[in-house]
């Protein structure tokens, strides 16, 4: 039966609207919509085009919606490359409007796969990657209602639940993709190093972090699992085939160990300048498989450790933040130019069009402010998510892990948005690719750390 527009309409208010419960009670919801692209739609995470030839394993967006005492919040997860502005200023008003919760409350990231659909910049990447296709156009433009479906159905799944958390310890899985060479420069993504000459440039962020929603009732299958953890999900390749990459493995093997009802989500931490490229050993990259699978026997030996934690009515802090953009030498806008004359028809490289796109980019936009959300979401005095809109290196993160004042610090990047990288202060002189590519001025890192610290402190005052 084909349903009116009107009765449609209906049906979604009506999937909006959750049972009455006592006062003070938590409540969980979970769902997930399928996202896949048709063949044909344009691929992202590499500067080249690239078009969908067929689907490895289905991409979604997840989400879990918290409830106590008639507030809401909504953690939204998207298996793509990033998050756009528009899109996610789309989706929220299509939430906001059908299912009550504001947008200050909604908190929509990406697990940064680059083997999934891209999004449009608003830079030359758009041309280079055909965005703007009549099938990409179709597909971005039916995003914003898929996601709000998934609340929709999160919010019809409702039910009394308690949380628990714990973070463990994922070890020699991330290396930090930037290396620091006898002559202080920075090396990008070598194989193998030689330590007695060379460096990694920074640290890694070893936390994989759990958060479990249970069911009150006794002998039932979680709810939801939250995991958390920074590294790049490039482990695919650069085939034509859909993949959620080393996050959809982690995720299907954490719902087939711990509870077939449960649906799992990944959020993607502070990873700008983390792989999985082990170049101390010089081993063999690992595969898909191979990384989520040890990130999921992380979480399956820190199940047992998960802590409960008081849950209370979800609470959220959202600011916009002005940065500057990047300075831009007369040479290097000339050197951007000749790069982008010849990247059509010629094999320049990664490094070299990242650069030349960043900067024509930041030159057709230098009247346009550079804004980025910082956004703190949380449900108790134990634990915090903190979203970031970028490519967020990984010393930013742990300076926001360091001066929280929440037990429990869990960061997701691509989020709301997204600026681009986002390196640290002394990683700019040290120069290459994230370097190259940041649209911020140097300092843009810290301040998203400040502002993200000073929301985290307001949430935690009693």
């Amino acid at each position: 039966m084909i349903l009116s527009s009107f009765t449609s309409s209906l049906l979604a208010a009506f999937l909006c609207i959750t049972p009455i419960v006592a006062a003070g009670d938590f409540k969980v919801g979970v769902a997930q919509v399928d996202i896949t692209p048709t063949n044909g739609t344009p691929m992202a995470g590499y500067y080249k085009f690239r078009a969908v030839g067929g689907v490895l394993d289905p991409i979604f967006a997840k989400t879990i919606v918290v409830e106590q005492d008639g507030a809401r919040a909504a953690l939204i997860v998207l298996d793509l490359v990033g998050t756009t502005r528009p899109l996610v200023a789309e989706a929220r008003k299509l939430i906001e409007e059908q299912c009550q919760i504001p947008a200050e409350r909604v908190m929509i990231s990406a697990t940064h796969t680059h083997t999934g659909p891209q999004l449009p910049r608003g830079s030359m990447m758009d041309e280079i990657t055909k965005v703007n296709s009549p099938p990409g156009v179709q597909y971005v433009s039916t995003l914003p209602g898929l996601i709000a479906k998934s609340v929709q159905e999160a919010l019809a799944n409702l039910k009394p639940a308690k949380a628990s958390a714990t973070i463990g310890k994922a070890d020699g899985i991330s290396f930090n993709r930037r290396v620091i060479g006898k002559d202080g420069k920075c090396i990008w993504q070598p194989r193998k190093i030689d330590l007695a000459v060379e460096r990694p440039a920074g640290p890694v962020d070893p936390d994989l972090g759990l958060l479990v929603f249970d069911s009150i009732e006794p002998h039932q299958s979680p709810i939801a699992a939250y995991a958390n953890f920074a590294m790049h999900p490039t482990s695919v390749g650069g085939g034509l085939r859909i993949s959620a990459d080393y996050p959809g493995v982690l995720t299907k093997l954490l719902r087939e160990r711990h509870g077939a009802e449960m649906i799992s989500v990944f959020a993607n931490g502070c990873c700008g300048n983390i792989n999985h490229t082990d170049y101390l050993s010089g081993n063999p990259q690992r595969n898909t498989l191979q990384l989520g699978t040890a990130l999921a026997d992380v979480a399956t030996q820190s199940w047992p450790s998960l802590q409960p934690m008081k849950t209370s009515a979800p609470r959220a802090r959202s600011i916009t933040v002005k940065l500057q953009r990047r300075a831009v030498t007369d040479a290097e806008l000339a050197k951007a130019k000749d790069v982008a004359n010849r990247m059509f028809t010629e094999n320049l490289g990664t490094v070299p069009m990242a650069e030349a796109v960043c900067i024509l980019e930041t030159i057709a936009k230098q009247d346009v402010p550079l804004e980025a959300e910082v956004q703190v979401i949380a449900f108790s005095d134990d634990l915090a998510i903190v979203a970031l809109p970028g490519e967020i290196f990984v010393e930013l993160g742990l300076a926001i892990k360091a001066a929280s004042p929440f037990k429990r610090t869990f960061i997701a990047e691509l989020a709301n948005g997204s600026v681009g990288y986002v390196p640290n202060r002394e990683a700019y002189p040290q120069g290459n690719y994230e370097v190259v590519s940041a649209r911020g001025a140097e300092g843009s890192g810290e301040r998203l750390v400040e502002e993200a610290v000073k929301l985290l402190k307001e949430l935690a005052k009693p």
